[in-house]
């Protein structure tokens, strides 16, 4: 850590407010909820005027409730429940996801996102952190955390997607801005507009929380967001807690002892015991 860093930033607790400073410059625009835990990196007091507030996120949510990749990881220790809400119950007790972990441009290669991972990692009270991305140079910051990769395949239902988006002539799909593709789904006609229109429902339907948004640029933009399928899953065990799938120790209870006699002979000596008091 080079003396800027250590002599005149620091790690605090952040707002959700911090996070919005910091959005514009991540790759996912839509809203995180319900977030749990923010932290940031900001300029400490003597020096505070001449930098921005905040200069790095960090943002941890309560998990997703189901990823192929946490049951391959965990060995199904989530998934085989007998019911669903037990499952999400245990999730939610034993489980962080990490949802955004920005660091402003003009304040890259300093080494910032792998300090306040790590710190904020520390501060974890639960057995175990995740994450989902599908860009390949942050999995080294991950990993150096102490994070597990696991790569993941991408599900039936995305894949058709991105069939659908070639066989309709949007191979580019990864370079467009959202106006641009909005304008090239506009300019299909006929059955085709009908078809692609149908793949877009299908696909959208996965995300319950957008799955009725209307067809315009703000869906488009949306699903510019989604189609690059988180490939890597990882994984980190927190070491300062049991793990995840430890059991408790079984508290030694000393049996009662239970007279084997009928019940008219216990009241007999009950009796007896009592008229020689």
């Amino acid at each position: 850590m080079n003396d800027f860093v250590e002599n005149c930033l620091q790690i605090l607790p952040a707002k959700l407010a911090d996070y919005h400073e910091l959005a514009r410059y991540h790759y996912r625009t839509e809203p995180i909820i319900p977030t749990t835990q923010i932290y940031k990196i900001n300029a400490i007091d003597k020096v505070h005027d001449q930098f921005p507030d905040p200069i790095a996120v960090i943002v941890y949510r309560q998990p997703i409730p189901d990823i192929r990749a946490r049951t391959n990881a965990t060995k199904g220790y989530f998934k085989y429940r007998r019911t669903q809400k037990e499952m999400l119950k245990l999730v939610n007790k034993k489980i962080q996801y990490l949802a955004r972990l920005i660091v402003d441009p003009r304040f890259r290669k300093l080494g910032l996102a792998t300090w306040l991972l790590t710190d904020t990692l520390e501060r974890q009270t639960v057995p175990i952190v995740e994450t989902l991305t599908p860009i390949d140079f942050t999995n080294k910051i991950f990993q150096k955390a102490g994070f597990k990769l696991h790569y993941t395949q991408a599900p039936t239902w995305y894949r058709k997607f991105t069939d659908a988006l070639q066989a309709t002539g949007f191979e580019d799909w990864n370079r467009l801005l959202p106006l641009t593709l909005q304008n090239r789904i506009d300019h299909l006609e006929g059955d085709q507009a009908k078809w692609f229109e149908s793949q877009i429902s299908q696909f959208i339907y996965h995300f319950r929380h957008r799955k009725n948004m209307p067809p315009g640029i703000d869906r488009t933009a949306y699903i510019l967001t989604k189609i690059p399928y988180p490939q890597a899953y990882l994984i980190w065990l927190n070491p300062r807690v049991p793990r995840y799938d430890e059991i408790s120790p079984k508290i030694e209870v000393t049996p009662t002892i239970v007279s084997a006699l009928p019940v008219a002979e216990q009241q007999h000596s009950s009796n007896k015991a009592a008229a020689k008091q």
